[in-house]
């Protein structure tokens, strides 16, 4: 009997040993995932941030080339003066109907 208690505790050493073994190499896998994820959400974020600054400088772009264009323009958007008022609303109607 005394041979096959040996061969028993031989067995559970080795299997403790594997499950040990595997617990510890749980935890160096989460970690490898850890940094991988990490690393692709690192990229995706420089990358992000290349694309949003190439936006920002082409809309700076069209701004300037915008405001060098249009300055007559924007000075010929005038309101019309008080005495040369064609448009009315509701409330100047009203009031000469009621009067």
């Amino acid at each position: 009997m005394e041979g096959e208690v040996f061969v028993i505790i031989l067995v559970a050493i080795g299997c403790t040993t594997g499950i040990i073994k595997s617990w510890l190499n749980r935890g160096n896998n989460n970690n490898e995932k850890l940094e991988h994820q990490f690393d692709r959400l690192a990229k995706a974020f420089v990358q992000h941030k290349k694309d949003m600054q190439e936006r920002v400088q082409n809309l700076e772009a069209i701004i300037a080339y915008e405001d060098n264009n249009d300055k007559e323009h924007y000075s010929q958007i005038e309101a019309p003066g008080k005495g040369n008022s064609t448009l009315t609303n509701d409330l100047q109607e009203r009031k000469k109907t009621r009067s």
